[in-house]
């Protein structure tokens, strides 16, 4: 029974009560609000569904000149005249010579470009037409909930990736389970193409995470994100420039596994399944306490501890490029970042024990963080 039909209905009944007689007319009016409360409940208004055609007019227009200006790159490296111009955008540079080994290099600003729009692609691309239909197969309706199931599931592939190339580096390092090699042999200016193409992806993925958090839809917490965001990319630019990229690797890898479950445990909720999400929360809750408060705080400790000592054979490093040295203040600089970052995630954890008190009372978890969802 649609709406109209049901005011239809409302207003015979009206009419019929008003002819009886007008010493009843407060009991007659009562019961047709009664009978049309009861109609409005039982009306059921078809929601409006957002079919996987409906693409994000912002993500259509990101994907488009994403598209153009990787291709334009890709067809000016074909030509011998023009590759000259566009290797930086495509290439890593500053190798070793006779080596398979990387410098750091002012050019690696082009190479961090260049990903960033192969990242937006890749995020557009995923969200429109992988998680989109995948929404409507878990039968999500709302087109607020089908976006944020949709940015939950990009960055649930994000964090993944960037979690399966992080421990792989980090597991075939000489620093695996070895904090002091973080800086034992410092300047560590020596770095392979897959380490340093990481490292530079992951610096592109924060700058493009800037651009997508002021796109999509603001939550409670967004200056809390951008100053988290910022603070990391000062802090994956700092020590990618003072090649403190090894404590940077294994940061990043902790907390690209907190996020996993994280964003698991809403792309449940989305999909309507409490009892697993729950679960999930209490997965996710563990692993922030344990590594963004416990581990996390342990490498903050042991670098304003030991890194000055353990790096006292190498204060600077004549580069390819560039001479490089780390300073008293330069070490400070970076611990108080490390610290600014603390400070934003004991917030977080603030808010994270309030969906935690909800699951233990059986309200169930739901992110404090976000505005209501639809």
């Amino acid at each position: 029974m649609t709406t109209t039909s049901v005011k239809k209905n409302e207003t015979i009944v009206f009419q019929r009560s008003t002819d009886t007689s007008s010493t009843s007319s407060d009991d007659d009016l009562s019961e047709v609000k009664t009978q049309y409360d009861d109609k409005e409940k039982h009306t059921k208004v078809k929601p409006q569904v957002s079919t996987p055609s409906e693409v994000n007019a912002i993500d259509k227009y990101q994907m488009e000149i994403s598209i153009i200006i990787l291709m334009s790159f890709a067809l000016a490296n074909c030509f011998e005249i023009t590759a000259p111009y566009v290797d930086k955008f495509i290439h890593l540079q500053n190798k070793y010579p006779g080596t398979d080994f990387y410098d750091i290099d002012i050019n690696d600003a082009f190479f961090v470009f260049t990903w960033i729009f192969v990242a937006t692609f890749i995020r557009a691309f995923t969200m429109n037409y992988i998680l989109r239909p995948l929404a409507s197969c878990v039968n999500i309706t709302s087109h607020k909930a089908i976006q944020r199931f949709m940015e939950q599931g990009w960055y649930l592939v994000y964090y993944s990736t960037s979690f399966i190339f992080g421990s792989y580096i980090y597991y075939h390092s000489p620093y695996f389970l070895n904090f002091d090699n973080f800086y034992i042999g410092w300047p560590h200016d020596k770095m392979t193409w897959l380490f340093k193409a990481y490292y530079l992806a992951e610096l592109a993925g924060w700058l493009q995470q800037i651009f997508t958090l002021n796109i999509e839809e603001r939550r409670k917490d967004h200056w809390q994100m951008f100053s988290h965001h910022i603070i990391t990319c000062f802090l994956v630019t700092g020590s990618y420039n003072y090649y403190f990229t090894r404590i940077g690797n294994v940061i990043m890898v902790i907390m690209d596994v907190v996020d996993i479950f994280l964003s698991t445990a809403k792309l449940l909720k989305y999909s309507g399944v409490q009892t697993f999400c729950d679960v999930m929360f209490g997965v996710f809750l563990i692993s922030w306490v344990m590594l963004r408060h416990g581990l996390y705080n342990y490498m903050f400790y042991h670098a304003a501890t030991s890194a000055k000592t353990l790096m006292v054979s190498g204060k600077c490093i004549e580069g390819l490029i560039q001479k490089t040295c780390w300073t008293d203040n330069i070490i400070t600089i970076f611990l108080s970042l490390l610290g600014g970052l603390q400070i934003i995630m004991c917030i977080w954890m603030y808010l994270i024990a309030k969906v935690a008190i909800k699951v233990v009372t059986g309200t169930g978890a739901e992110d404090v963080r976000s505005d209501d969802e639809d």
